[in-house]
């Protein structure tokens, strides 16, 4: 038996007739005839009683028929997998980011693309760049977002934006009406420093060597969110990624502009070996845009940052 006759024994089921039939697929009736012998010969048994010109159909083509609607079901259902697949509607996908990217950015970004494709489902994780580069490496994850460029030969890395670091301030603080800090103005305060663990510890401390400003480090923290904290509980200043000040409603600290200039880069590392795979693709543009857009409204916004 083959497709076309098993199309043909379920338009007569469903039709009534091989007249019905016919119309239904668009062929001749003696098409529909010669389908239907074809697989009463392949089963070994008939299929359909003959009345004049009306068929009444076996037991044997009940049963039978009940199981080429399930077959029928199955190759629709595989169509319909086929065609998501094909508009990037379904599909699984693992995504990894640092610590205050995948808090504060990624599920806004993840929530916008899910909406007009319920069907795809994500995993999202956060890791330290280092770490997410090796995940990505041994395809743990399908792609993800650092602010270092990948090291090692497995992994693709795409540069997305620049991001300025900030300074900020307790409220009250005697600078806090300045609109830009630099880092001679910070000789002597409380400062609260990043853990070595984070990158760009060493960029800031070379920032304020080369300045010769000596600051008062009390206390460390291994997140920049963290350090917003401490700083709004008046402990000392700080400076940080734009990430973590902003839209930052109700916390008790000033942000201001910083120089010299200190950049977070943002990076997409993807699998040189992985497998292709469109929805991938797809996401990636569509977060990399994103993060574009919002490093604009950062830039934006510290333009009436005090």
């Amino acid at each position: 038996m083959n497709v076309r006759q098993l199309e043909a024994f379920q338009a007569v089921m469903s039709a009534g007739s091989l007249t019905a039939a016919a119309g239904l697929l668009g062929v001749s009736q003696p098409a529909i005839s010669q389908l239907i012998a074809q697989l009463e010969s392949s089963c070994g048994f008939s299929l359909f009683i003959r009345a004049g010109t009306k068929l009444r159909a076996t037991r044997e083509a009940e049963v039978l028929y009940a199981e080429v609607q399930r077959m029928f079901i199955g190759v629709g259902r595989v169509a319909n997998v086929a065609k998501a697949l094909r508009d990037q509607t379904w599909g699984a996908l693992s995504i990894a980011s640092f610590p205050v990217l995948t808090r504060r950015v990624l599920p806004g970004i993840v929530t916008s693309f899910c909406k007009e494709r319920p069907d795809v489902k994500f995993s999202v994780e956060s890791m330290r760049s280092r770490s997410l580069v090796d995940a990505v490496a041994a395809q743990q994850v399908d792609l993800g977002f650092s602010v270092l460029p990948g090291d090692r030969p497995e992994v693709d890395s795409d540069y997305v934006c620049t991001l300025r670091g900030v300074c900020i301030l307790p409220k009250g603080h005697r600078l806090a009406k300045r609109r830009l800090i630099r880092a001679k103005d910070l000789d002597g305060e409380d400062f609260v420093a990043l853990g070595p663990q984070d990158h760009s510890r060493f960029q800031i401390d070379k920032i304020f060597e080369e300045a010769d400003v000596q600051r008062r480090i009390q206390i460390e923290v291994g997140q920049s969110e963290t350090a917003c904290a401490f700083v709004a509980n008046g402990v000392g200043v700080a400076v940080v990624d734009p990430i973590s000040v902003y839209n930052n409603a109700g916390m008790d600290f000033v942000v201001c502009e910083f120089e010299p200039k200190m950049e977070f880069e943002i990076w997409l590392i993807r699998s040189r070996t992985a497998r292709p795979f469109a929805l991938i693709e797809t996401f990636s543009a569509y977060a990399c845009e994103a993060l574009i857009r919002l490093n604009k409204e950062v830039i934006d916004a510290g333009r009436g940052w005090r």
